[in-house]
Formats: C-alpha cells, structure tokens, sequence
C-alpha cells in the first residue's frame, strides 16, 4: 500500500513537472511569436517605405512632373469640399457625385481658330515676282492687252544656313618720301591693329559669343558645334573651341567677380546646388562635383554660379564670408555654419517643405493631402497680394498666414504619433517641425518669399545641359563653366539678346576702364543700350 502511494506521488510530482516545463515552453513559444510579430510588423514597415521610395522612382522617371494637387481622390472628399466650399461650381459637381448620379455633363467643345503667325517689320524682305506669261496677257475675248488691276502678296518665312566669314584688317603704311625724314620714328604712320578679345586668337568676338551661347544657354555641347562647323567647312576642333572657353571666362573674370558682389549687396538671396560630373585625370572616370547657384542683388536682377569639387560646407562659408542678411534655402546641412552668428538669417523654403507631403500622398494620402490643403492656402494668400505693397503684403500674412501657420503646426502635431519616424509621412512632418521657425519667418517682412523657387529654377539650365554635354573636364573646366552660365542666365532673366551682349562686352573689356567696369554688366548694358536706341532718330 505505501509501495501504491509513492507510485502516485511520483506520478503527481511527474506531471507537475510536465506541467511546468509546458508553461515554460508556453512562455518562450509566446514570446517568439511576439518577437516574429514584431520583426514581421519591422519587414512590413520596410516593404511599404521601400515600395514608396520605388514608386517615387518611377514616378520620377515616368511620371508627371507637375506637384499640383489632384482633387479626384475618393479617399479625400471630406477634406477637399472644406478646402473647396468657398467654389460654388466645384461644391455642386461633388454634391452630385455625392448623390450618385451617373450621368456626367460635359461642357460643349469649341475649336479655336489658328492664330495666324506675326511675321516681324524688321525682317528682310525679298520679293520674287510671279507674273503671267507675255503671251497670256492678251484678252481672250478681244485680244487687247490686259491692264493690271490689283496684286496679291503672301508672306512667308525663309531660312538661311550660317555663313561663316573671314574679316580681313587691311592696315595701310604711309612714309614721306623726303630724304631728311628718313630717320625720324613718326615718318612711317600705320593705323593701330585691331586685337582679338583673347590675344593671339582666330576668332572674333561674334564667333566667341555663338560658341558660349550655343553650350551654356542652348546647350549644344562641343562636339556637336565641331559637327556643324565640319559641315561649313571650318576644320575648328573641341579642344580648340574647350580652350576659347577658357579665356574668355578668364577676360571675362573681372567683371564676373563685380557681378558676385553685386549680387551679394542686396540683404536677400536665393540658394541652391545641383550635382554635376568632373573628369578625374588619368583613370577616365568621373566625380560627382557641385554647381551651386545665387540668386540675389538690389533688385534680384543677378544669376551666378560658382563651382566646388564637393558639398561640403567650407564652399558656402567662402562664398558668403562677407554676406550680411537673408538667405533662403532648404534645409541641407553645410548651411548651419552660417545661421551660427546672426549676420545671417535662414529662410525656408515652403515648396521643399511640400515636396516631402506630396512623397507622402503615395502611403498616408489623407493625412498627407490634408497638410496640402492648407499649404496651398498659403499659396493663394501669397497670390492675392503679389502685386501689393510691401507694407500691405506684411498686413496680409499677419493676419491670414500667420493663422494658416498655426493649423498646419496643430495638424501636424496631432499627426506625429500615429506616424512612422522613418516612413514617408513621418519624414514630411519631422522635416516640417524642426525646420518650423524657418519656414514661418517670412511672415515678419513682406520682402521676404515664401520659397526658394527662383533658385531652383535657375537649376534648370545645369540640368539640361549635364544631359548633353555629361561633365566638365577638370577644376578648371567647372569654374569656366560657372562663370559663362552665370553671363547666360543673368542675360536670360532680364531678357537680354545673349549673343548681343557677350559680343559686345568682349570687344570693349580689354579697353574698358576699371572705374567704370560697373556699366559693363547685364543690367546696366540693357539700360545703356536702351537710352541710345531712344536717341536714334526715326527713319
């Protein structure tokens, strides 16, 4: 009977243990599988932002590039007809698709009649003649001559290849044929040789002009210039044309310079850099070096350029040593050196800021559009007092940006903890707030813009020429483009003939005094030739 007990007691204390060793296994099953939930919920937060990141991808490469707001997005109608309750016609279209009506009215299509082509006064005209045949002239009914009665002329616009011409300076020698004036230096008299822009140079400053505007503003790289003047039957190469370049940034070295300073003397620039390829000498291959643009002076009248073999901030730092006031830029890191003293104060750039919420609407499109919505009201109020005055302009942010500002900060915040740190929306509002003081300052001086777009469409010429002519060949090739592009954008802004003025500014600077260099730039220039061609008299 003991024998009996035991047995069960050592069966009860087996099962206990069987029991306990169950619950451990219970307890580290259960914490597996809250470990793989986690690193699956891990896995999946990564899927989607790395499906995000791809699709922003294609969308780069194929998609629209327009960042306009799609007001078609069934998920955001709630948010749309707030934004869009002051449009009496866009609120009925969305009651009606509310409604479900299927059917859909379509406005009637008119099409618009060709506008016919403005052929210019100024252009040449040669006229051909297309007249009747003697024989025709002759009446068929009573065989009399016939009288002109009218003519009808029609117009259209010809085209006629590049020529090419060789200017040949014929300086003639004059001596006096008197015996006693043989020995004396002034009895030969010749008239002064007229020297290139650069020296020792082929070239005139019209051919000069067309290379630096055919790459720097049309684009057309070197190679292809060497094709077309091949096709003239000028054997003139791209090394040849590569070294013009050079010179003529060095001539025009000078007056670039005065130009940075220009721009750097008003208190409110742009900024921005692009990347572009630098040739490394004896591997072939290429670096990635930087393109920075400025966009500044008293009236905002003034592109340039500079070039630097990285992005680190010792470039910016150099070239605003001496700059004292506001500078408007995204939020890229080598900028902090110069927010650390208070010569100069950081601007945000709003459309940056925008561009991070339009990334967003692909994973979080309500929240992401509902930040859209109120940043486009920024824009509209920015719109309605463009034209104002700068005292009129401030009055109006005060009193409706500033309070725009404040619901998209209280959105924003209200947003941020149901919002991955690292996933597209989290990144929209984290940039957003910890660049918050930036962005809202420009509501303290209706001077100041609401974003950085004059920068970044000063970027677009780099852009399309890297396309086309792929890289800069040296340190040396990058400063030389930098400061021709700068010419060439400057001149694009202020809608100055381009080839004009580059022909006419070499042939002068050689000569020109250095006191009066300032009357060589693009906006003086303009101003210059403007006053003569009113003093012209009327033909």
């Amino acid at each position: 009977m003991r024998f009996g007990i035991i047995g069960c007691m050592n069966e009860q204390t087996a099962l206990l243990e069987r029991i306990e060793t169950l619950g451990e296994e219970l307890n580290n099953r259960s914490e597996q599988i809250t470990s793989l939930t986690e690193l699956l919920a891990g896995r999946d937060a990564q899927i989607r932002r790395m499906q995000a990141q791809l699709n922003e991808l294609l969308k780069r490469l194929y998609g629209r590039k327009s960042e306009k707001l799609d007001p078609h997005q069934l998920l955001l109608q709630d948010v749309l007809l707030q934004a869009e309750s002051a449009q009496p016609a866009a609120k009925d279209d969305s009651a009606a698709a509310a409604e479900g009506d299927s059917q859909t009215e379509v406005a009637a299509h008119t099409r618009k009649k060709r506008k016919q082509l403005e052929l210019p006064e100024h252009l040449n005209r040669v006229e051909h003649l297309l007249d009747v045949a003697s024989e025709d002239k002759t009446c068929d009914c009573c065989q009399q001559t016939m009288s002109e009665i009218g003519r009808d002329i029609t117009e259209r616009i010809a085209y006629q290849p590049v020529q090419l011409q060789v200017n040949r300076y014929i300086r003639p020698k004059y001596a006096c044929k008197n015996p006693l004036c043989s020995g004396i230096e002034s009895a030969i008299k010749q008239a002064p040789a007229k020297e290139s822009p650069l020296g020792r140079c082929e070239a005139e400053s019209s051919l000069l002009a067309h290379i630096i505007t055919e790459k720097f503003e049309h684009h057309n790289p070197l190679y292809r210039q060497e094709d077309r003047f091949e096709r003239l039957g000028l054997g003139l190469t791209r090394m040849t044309m590569c070294c013009w370049l050079a010179k003529s940034a060095y001539v025009l070295g000078p007056l670039y310079r005065l130009m940075v300073e220009e721009t750097l003397a008003g208190d409110i620039v742009h900024n921005d850099d692009t990347p572009v390829g630098m040739l490394e000498p004896g591997n072939g291959k290429t670096r990635t070096a930087r393109l920075w643009v400025t966009v500044g002076g008293r009236q905002m009248q003034y592109t340039v350029y500079n070039f630097t073999k990285g992005r680190g901030r010792e470039g910016p730092e150099e070239f605003f040593k001496n700059y004292q006031g506001y500078f408007v830029a995204d939020a890229y890191g080598g900028y902090v050196g110069l927010f650390e003293s208070d010569r100069i104060i950081h601007i945000g750039c709003w459309a940056h800021a925008r561009r991070y919420f339009i990334t967003a609407q692909e994973s979080s499109p309500r929240q992401a559009t509902e930040s859209l919505v109120l940043i486009a009201k920024l824009y509209h109020i920015e719109a309605g007092c463009k034209q104002s005055r700068v005292e009129e302009r401030l009055a109006v942010r005060q009193k409706q940006s500033v309070k725009t500002l404040e619901k998209i900060k209280a959105t924003l915040l209200e947003q941020r903890p149901n919002a991955l740190p690292r996933s597209a929306l989290g990144e929209a509002i984290e940039y957003t707030l910890r660049q918050w003081e930036s962005l809202q300052r420009y509501t303290t001086d209706g001077r100041l813009p609401i974003d950085n777009n004059p920068a970044e469409q000063a970027m677009r010429p780099p852009a399309l020429g890297r396309k086309n002519w792929l890289f800069v060949g040296s340190e040396n090739g990058g400063h030389t483009a930098a400061v021709l592009m700068s010419f060439c954008a400057t001149c694009r802004k202020l809608n100055i003939n381009t080839w004009e003025y580059l022909k006419d500014v070499l042939d002068k600077i050689n000569d020109w005094p250095q006191k009066r260099l300032a009357e060589l730039l693009p906006d003086n220039w303009q101003r210059a030739r403007a006053k003569v061609n009113d003093n012209l008299p009327v033909l």
